[in-house]
């Protein structure tokens, strides 16, 4: 199981068709991957949810919400999480927040379009693009169907 967290920005520029990288998410908000465990920060989940309940239609917006919730999980941030991102070397204290997150939840990754807002990270392997999270999840599939192919008895 792959674990990340996807950067709130991310979603809401795929939301919104703002970015060639968000064809990507959408195809995995679209059809969820079994390998692949997605999160959000409370305050992510929130910044979504604000951009979509101002689309003109307010049904459309529910129904968007709805299906993100039963794809996304959500990752509390709380006051120790908080203390440790004042003191990362991150200059954008949002991705500081996210990558302590992925730290004290065990995530594997957090997946980004904003390569510069984590820059500064002593763990750049947590910072993955959609397209990397493809790639491994795709060599997740094979390493399970090899296993599995493998287990049998005969």
């Amino acid at each position: 199981m792959i674990r990340i967290l996807v950067d709130a920005d991310l979603i809401i520029e795929a939301l919104m068709n703002r970015c060639e990288v968000g064809k990507e998410l959408r195809e995995l908000l679209d059809r969820t991957h079994p390998s692949i465990q997605i999160h959000i920060t409370d305050v992510g989940w929130e910044k979504v949810c604000a951009y979509i309940s101002r689309l003109q239609n307010h049904k459309i917006a529910e129904i968007v919400i709805s299906c993100l919730q039963e794809k996304i999980l959500i990752c509390a941030i709380d006051q120790s999480i908080l203390q440790q991102a004042r003191f990362s070397p991150l200059k954008d204290f949002e991705s500081a927040v996210e990558l302590i997150c992925v730290s004290t939840q065990k995530m594997d990754a957090i997946v980004t379009h904003k390569y510069e807002d984590f820059a500064e990270s002593p763990h750049q392997c947590w910072v993955w693009s959609a397209e990397d999270l493809w790639v491994r999840a795709n060599l997740e599939s094979q390493l399970q169907a090899s296993i599995g192919s493998n287990c049998q008895v005969p």
